[in-house]
């Protein structure tokens, strides 16, 4: 019985993958910000929910005074300052932490309409990618409301025209994370205002284009916070609606746990059977 028993044991063992690492994307003081990077300009009547800062003296922001952009809930920090430094240096953290997950799904290319589930990682292989008009992105919490979502990209990232989000089985908007490799741009053109889901984090520049009609013209709202390390461009009026701290998540793998319940049953059934004799 003995024997038996280690070797049901073992194919237990044998058959129950490890549960896959967290995914943690921590943001810390920079989660007070909603925008941050290395220069910030802004063109038309933005308004940004949250903090908008710079890092270092030397660092610029232009675009915001009583009659371009606003800040609600929060302030345009002077350049410079202690709390943007140190909220700099989280984002690029938070960055390059994100930048070392494992994939747990890898694509060529963000042309046609995809459905990502939450607690993954998901990787485009090509330099540069870029979404084609009327595309939908949906995203799918699976009914866990803190559910993360990592899309990841080596190089350059570019949305072209409309395209729609949608948030499904509790999936939060703060809980999707864009890992730019390098510049990312939102490309308004003629669709008209554009809502763009998630937290923006470039390892360059951000750009959102204008919208028809120039700068006093909605381009789109943001939701999430948008960081890059070097220029951070609001390219016309475009609404920001910040983001949080911490988010993250322990992500079994997906059939870890039909798999220990198989090996489970197994087990009983086997004793139950030697019980018997």
């Amino acid at each position: 019985m003995r024997n038996g028993l280690i070797w049901v044991a073992m194919t237990v063992a044998a058959v129950v993958p490890a549960f896959g690492a967290p995914i943690l994307v921590d943001l810390r003081t920079a989660s007070s910000f909603t925008l941050l990077g290395g220069t910030i300009s802004n063109t038309g009547t933005s308004v940004i929910t949250g903090n908008v800062g710079v890092i270092n003296a030397s660092g610029t922001i232009t675009g915001f005074n009583s009659s371009a952009g606003t800040t609600v809930g929060g302030s345009v920090i002077a350049p410079g300052a202690t709390s943007s430094n140190n909220a700099y240096i989280d984002f690029v953290n938070a960055f390059n932490a994100a930048m070392l997950l494992p994939s747990t799904q890898t694509y060529s290319d963000l042309s046609m309409s995809r459905t990502f589930l939450g607690n993954n990682v998901y990787t485009f292989g090509q330099a540069n990618i870029s979404t084609t008009t009327g595309i939908n992105l949906t995203f799918d919490a699976q009914n866990d409301p803190n559910a993360i979502f990592v899309i990841r990209t080596g190089g350059a990232f570019t949305a072209n025209g409309a395209l729609t989000f949608t948030l499904q089985n509790q999936a939060q908007a703060n809980n999707i994370f864009w890992i730019i490799g390098t510049i990312a741009t939102i490309s308004v053109g003629s669709s008209g205002p554009i809502t763009f889901d998630g937290n923006i984090l470039a390892g360059q520049s951000f750009t959102m284009s204008a919208a028809a009609g120039g700068s006093g013209t909605l381009a789109g709202t943001i939701n999430g916070c948008v960081f890059a390390e070097t220029a951070n461009t609001l390219a016309g009026t475009t609404n920001v609606n910040g983001c949080r701290g911490t988010a993250a998540a322990a992500v079994p793998e997906p059939t870890t746990l039909s798999m220990l319940g198989g090996g489970l049953l197994v087990l009983g059934m086997w004793r139950r059977k030697t019980t018997r004799r």
